[in-house]
């Protein structure tokens, strides 16, 4: 059994739930779910992102068993010592290769939040713009970093 979230991943994981989340069912845009969801990247590979969030057009990827059958559109993991060998590297190549179009690890250990989208198979860091981040999948939605720094201790 893996140990349980300290305080400062869940405190971070409440208030990107609350921020997203908000913003996607008030617009319509899909579904931001929080963990224990399995995802099924691959006949092979079943991951547990902390958050993910899945468009409302792509919805019957989430079956009524619990799973997630495919790629969601955004993972977000929040890096915890437990998976700080894992998470940035591994896991970050895995939604590549799995066609993830958006990722988010945050690290409240340094207090730093990192945006990543996919082009041709690969990563890019996107830089947040004057204290924001924006989603180049949920449509309209910026992030106010300095909003979240304060959940990250």
């Amino acid at each position: 059994m893996s140990p349980a979230p300290n305080r400062a991943h869940q405190s971070i994981g409440d208030k990107l739930h609350r921020m997203v989340g908000d913003y996607v069912e008030q617009n319509g845009l899909g579904i931001f779910y929080y963990a224990p969801v399995d995802v099924r990247l691959s006949p092979h590979d079943v991951v547990q992102p902390d958050l993910l969030f899945i468009r409302q057009d792509r919805l019957d990827i989430y079956h009524e068993r619990g799973d997630v059958q495919g790629p969601p559109d955004l993972v977000v993991e929040i890096i915890s010592p437990s998976s700080e060998k894992t998470d940035p590297g591994e896991k970050m190549a895995l939604y590549a290769a799995a066609g993830i179009p958006e990722y988010w690890p945050v690290n409240p250990a340094t207090r730093r939040f990192q945006g990543f989208v996919l082009r041709e198979r690969h990563y890019v860091e996107v830089a947040a713009v004057a204290g924001r981040y924006r989603s180049t999948i949920i449509d309209g939605f910026g992030l106010d970093l300095d909003e979240l720094v304060p959940w990250m201790t």
